[in-house]
């Protein structure tokens, strides 16, 4: 997670590089700053969402690409003055990204227990996604109050399309994958990525989570490492693997 203070630095080198002459005096305008201003209003709407200032922010940043430079110096002093703040939910929020990794990688761990009941009696057997899902949903209902399973996304490419959960609080989709014969690296990897593409500018984060019950992948921390370089500014990938 960025900081205030680099997040600012990251403006006045923005401004240092981008900053344009007019007949109305200097502007700056680029794709950067563009993407600057997106990445900031997201970060004070989760991490200070009752803050005043943060609603200022985000009323002047609407605009803020090709105006004058003095326009941002007003963003950057209310950046200056909720960095005096202190950060009350930042220690939520960390603590939901470290239940979350403990969920995906003791996930096969948990799925394995359940085959041994007293009495054999029935179960939860995991054969395809679904099972991947259902039992995915249940352990993440004891953390998080607010799940929504299948929740439907904009279009892309022409399709309809629906991730297979969306945590709201923590503006974040889970997409599941299950390895099986035919559906290893390769085929893993394209499908997700198309997901990364869908979901650049909808959420915060995005977890892709693959299910290798039967170690039906080569080269399992080459494919996690190959999707997570596709972060951004805009948009976190995480990608868990389970079992390893």
């Amino acid at each position: 997670m960025k900081t205030i203070t680099e997040l600012i630095d990251e403006g006045y080198e923005i401004k240092k590089n981008f900053t344009k002459s007019g007949y109305m005096g200097k502007y700056i305008f680029s794709e950067k700053y563009q993407n600057w201003l997106a990445y900031c209003t997201r970060y004070l709407q989760k991490y200070y969402p009752e803050d005043l200032q943060k609603d200022s922010f985000i009323k002047i940043a609407q605009d803020a690409n090709g105006q004058g430079v003095d326009v941002f110096d007003k963003l950057v002093a209310i950046l200056t003055a909720i960095q005096e703040i202190p950060l009350n939910n930042q220690n939520n929020y960390l603590d939901i990204d470290y239940i979350l990794k403990m969920i995906f990688e003791n996930f096969h761990r948990c799925a394995s227990s359940l085959l041994n009941r007293y009495g054999k009696r029935e179960t939860l057997k995991i054969n395809d996604e679904y099972d991947v899902q259902d039992l995915l949903e249940g352990i993440l209902r004891l953390f998080i109050d607010d799940v929504r399973p299948e929740d439907y996304v904009p279009s892309y490419a022409g399709g309809n399309s629906r991730t297979d959960f969306y945590l709201p609080k923590y503006n974040t989709f889970i997409e599941v994958k299950m390895t099986r014969e035919g559906l290893t690296d390769k085929e893993i990897g394209n499908q997700l990525s198309i997901d990364i593409a869908r979901y650049s500018s909808m959420c915060d984060t995005l977890i892709c989570f693959i299910y290798n019950k039967n170690d039906y992948l080569h080269n399992p921390f080459g494919l996690m490492r190959d999707l997570e370089k596709l972060s951004s500014n805009r948009l976190n990938i995480k990608v868990y693997i389970s079992p390893l």
